[in-house]
């Protein structure tokens, strides 16, 4: 029996942290999702609204990502912070959604939200805004081009 709570306590943390690295992609996420429910609304079939949806989601995200590789920092900020708002959105929503579950509603929920917030944008922000072995470098990107 204790083997089983320290099983579920470890796969609810991976959950929870799961949950917070995809919030760092809500911008890719909502525009793909409202892509794909646009589309139906024009009466287009569900495999075509759900294609345009996950094509426009990529372009984004590719986009974002070459543009934090090419621009310099204050522009780069601006890209990422056009990342981490969305994502500090889906945080607040996600920790206060899991933080009703346990508590009332009172100023202790709100604070909850408010760090979930806080944690998914650092969360975004870092995976955008820092420089890493996977981002291209700028050089190597004009000299493919």
């Amino acid at each position: 029996m204790t083997f089983m709570i320290i099983l579920g306590t470890a796969a609810g943390l991976y959950l929870i942290i799961l949950m917070f690295r995809l919030a760092s992609i809500a911008l890719p996420l909502y525009a793909g999702i409202g892509a794909g429910l646009w589309m139906l609304g024009l009466g287009y079939g569900h495999i075509t609204a759900i294609v345009a949806g996950l094509l426009l989601a990529i372009f984004i995200l590719v986009t974002g990502r070459l543009l934090c590789a090419m621009l310099p920092p204050f522009y780069r900020g601006l890209v990422v912070l056009a990342f981490a708002l969305p994502a500090g959105f889906a945080g607040y929503q996600a920790a206060k959604g899991l933080g009703g579950l346990a508590l009332a509603d009172s100023p202790a929920l709100e604070w909850l939200g408010f760090l979930g917030a806080l944690t998914a944008a650092v969360a975004a922000w870092r995976s955008l805004g820092t420089p890493n072995d996977d981002c291209p470098a700028p050089d190597a990107i004009r000299a493919v081009s």
